[in-house]
């Protein structure tokens, strides 16, 4: 069994996912990288998963199609974006080859976005990140992103979160911001400094430390609402609550 994570850009990940020969990529936007991880690997991918359609993210499928003779897999409501051989609306498991990847709908950064689950980890693309959400600029809807959020409850919290950029300098200060008692969130944010200044990529959260870092999977709650009541925003719903999270996220 092989998991690697590669960074490419600024912020970007791609992943490989591999039971013996039987391999996929996901969200694998520069071709260059996501071969050479292949090649690194002596794995040749029958497979590439998209999160969602946004190019920074699938904007890699027609050459590695191409290279790989790769079925591209994903969401038709994105194919305005990209074109899955593969259609996962309504899948809630994928067989691909000895791979068995779950499938969580994900729709508000994207209509098509999904999450995928292998092996206790959860691919989470431009929905969730270490400390906070996908904006909804880009063809998105933060209604449908905040009925996302509240689906993940029921998601098990030993899952590993593996998100498509590595944000978390970017969002954990914002949370600080609005929880400044927020220990877990300042315990993240060290540990993240420490590995960057180390060279190293951040470690991954699990959703139970997402759950106390990162306020968008809290909106309901009280602590939150009485943040936001601190901002001078009454939120009567985990919904606006959410939505208020949101709004004030794009304008930090």
């Amino acid at each position: 069994m092989t998991f690697e994570r590669r960074r490419f850009g600024k912020d970007n990940y791609l992943y490989l996912l591999a039971e013996g020969e039987d391999a996929a990529l996901v969200d694998p936007a520069d071709p260059d990288v996501a071969l050479a991880l292949a090649r690194a690997e002596g794995v040749r991918p029958r497979w590439i998963l998209h999160t969602h359609g946004h190019p920074d993210h699938s904007g890699g499928s027609s050459r590695l199609r191409a290279a790989l003779g790769s079925e591209v897999v994903g969401s038709a409501a994105d194919a305005g974006w990209f074109a899955p051989d593969r259609d996962v609306a309504g899948a809630q498991e994928l067989a691909l080859g000895r791979l068995r990847v779950r499938v969580h709908p994900a729709p508000g950064h994207t209509p098509g976005s999904v999450l995928y689950e292998w092996r206790g980890r959860l691919l989470t693309g431009d929905t969730l990140f270490w400390g906070g959400c996908g904006n909804c600029r880009n063809g998105g809807d933060v209604g449908l992103l905040a009925e996302t959020f509240a689906s993940l409850e029921a998601l098990d919290p030993a899952l590993e979160v593996h998100p498509g950029h590595d944000y978390a300098e970017a969002n954990l200060p914002f949370v600080l911001d609005l929880e400044p008692g927020n220990q877990a969130a300042a315990g993240r944010l060290a540990a993240v400094r420490a590995s960057r200044a180390a060279g190293r990529e951040p470690d991954p959260t699990d959703l139970g430390e997402e759950r106390a870092v990162n306020p968008f999977l809290r909106a309901g709650s009280g602590p939150v609402r009485e943040a936001l009541r601190r901002q001078g925003i009454e939120c009567p719903s985990a919904r606006d609550a959410f939505v208020a999270l949101r709004g004030l996220r794009d304008r930090f």
